[in-house]
């Protein structure tokens, strides 16, 4: 499959390699289990001298000889050495000017030897300015490579010259990739990217398993429902192992805000733990691993003041896993296929309508870096007090602009009354209550009905179809 994206990255990546002309540069790079670290670092060296080490949990010598055995294929005299902090002198000092140096799954180095750190510490510090080197160590434990490279009683505490995190693609990037695979109808994209999101990796194997050009659920019985499934055990394994020994508490909360959860209350009470301890969790799952976003309604004056904060599960595929499948499990291991297929069938145009609130706020925020909107908004999220919500609000202080948004995915032309409604919901937004411009902007699935047509005409409510999506992927 063609390399999408990723333009931004990989112009970073050449111009701090330019800077190692004088000095060495030590690049730091996460991000979650298949977002594309590894393959996005290796299309910025594919013309350059590099070497890959990939550092897996075994024993050191074990390690050490296999390090040693890769760097010979770029250093022809490269010995077996036993020591590590003796084994990247020598690489570093034999390396050619401008190599690329890198280091997959960093973060083992702490199941292989906690001292490990302090001999790279000790050596990237003594040849950082003898040598003309681009070092980038990449890891998918976020958490733990957080706390080696910003946690300042850390050896590699401030090391890094730079550090970069690879978040998942925007919809607009996956409509090509799913393209190349023969899925061009837009509709069929949401779906696929509702359960799969921006993490490319889930596309790629799609085309491996030979998935080309096929509806999602005839996919989802390959990638997920069988025995012999690929990603049978994907949500599992990530998740157990960056938890830890406390995974089953992570789980009841991430299984929480999957079903639809997102006060802290509410989470408490489904997963069964008090509210005195949820809170350790939550911070933990915002901050550290970084699944759950939390969010104040978007027009909030002092977000950090706000007590109306909600939690979010921002992954799709673990929210899938945890609504259908970690819900189901007895069913799931069992080999139950065909009957939580079913569920799904039921109830999945709902689940997708989550997601297209999500994919129409990338829209909007696109048009609106193309000027294609009434005006430029600073500010774009939901909003919801006691009783109402609306799916969208763009605001920009400056202008004391706003547009009210409602995102509709069903089967039937959207009437008058939704727009009536987004109208009527407005007045409780107290945004610049009374020195505000208001616009309007309803996005559905399926079209509108010829009086909502002519609603929206009489009181300028801009209306999207899906057909609009197209245009603009389109025409980039």
């Amino acid at each position: 499959m063609k390399f999408h994206n990723r333009n931004t990255e990989l112009e970073e990546l050449e111009r701090i390699w330019g800077l190692c002309s004088v000095s060495s540069h030590f690049t730091i790079l996460t991000g979650r289990r298949r977002v594309g670290k590894t393959e996005l670092v290796k299309q910025f060296y594919a013309n350059k001298p590099h070497l890959y080490f990939f550092i897996g949990r075994k024993k050191p010598v074990l390690l050490l000889e296999e390090l040693s055995e890769v760097a010979r294929t770029g250093i022809k005299d490269f010995p077996t050495i036993v020591k590590f902090d003796e084994w990247l002198k020598f690489l570093l000092n034999n390396a050619e000017p401008g190599t690329v140096i890198f280091i997959d799954e960093f973060q083992n180095f702490k199941f292989v030897d906690d001292s490990i750190f302090s001999d790279f510490q000790k050596v990237i510090d003594e040849y950082k300015n003898k040598v003309q080197l681009h070092i980038i160590a990449a890891g998918s434990h976020i958490t733990l490579m957080d706390k080696i490279f910003a946690d300042s009683k850390e050896p590699l505490f401030g090391r890094a010259t730079e550090k970069y995190v690879l978040n998942p693609m925007q919809f607009k990037d996956i409509s090509k990739m799913l393209s190349d695979i023969g899925i061009t109808n837009i509709e069929s994209q949401i779906h696929w990217y509702s359960i799969f999101g921006g993490i490319p990796k889930y596309y790629v194997m799609a085309e491996e398993q030979g998935l080309s050009g096929m509806d999602i659920f005839s996919a989802l019985k390959i990638l997920l429902f069988r025995d012999f499934a690929p990603l049978k055990e994907e949500a599992r394994s990530v998740l157990t192992e960056e938890f830890g020994r406390e995974h089953p508490s992570f789980f009841s909360i991430l299984e929480a805000v999957a079903l639809g959860n997102s006060e802290m209350t509410t989470i408490a009470d489904r997963s069964g733990i008090k509210v005195k301890s949820i809170t350790k969790y939550l911070g933990q799952l915002v901050k550290d691993f970084r699944y759950l976003d939390y969010e104040v309604p978007v027009t909030e004056a002092s977000p950090w003041k706000s007590k109306k904060g909600r939690y979010f599960l921002n992954d799709n595929f673990f929210k899938f896993w945890f609504r259908y499948i970690y819900r189901n499990r007895s069913d799931y291991e069992i080999g139950n296929y065909d009957k939580l297929i079913d569920k799904i069938q039921r109830d999945f145009e709902s689940f997708v309508g989550r997601e297209f609130e999500k994919i129409s706020i990338q829209y909007l925020k696109e048009l609106n870096t193309r000027n294609k909107l009434p005006f430029t908004f600073s500010k774009i999220g939901r909003w919801w007090r006691k009783g109402y919500e609306i799916d969208i609000i763009a605001t920009d202080d400056n202008s004391k602009k706003i547009l009210f948004g409602e995102c509709k995915w069903q089967n039937r032309k959207t009437g008058i009354d939704v727009l009536a409604t987004l109208m009527d919901k407005s007045r409780f937004v107290d945004w610049n209550i009374n020195n505000r411009t208001e616009y309007f902007v309803v996005i559905s699935k399926s079209g509108f009905t010829k009086k909502a047509e002519e609603f929206a005409g009489q009181n300028n409510v801009i209306l999207d179809t899906l057909q609009d999506f197209k245009n603009f992927l389109d025409h980039p």
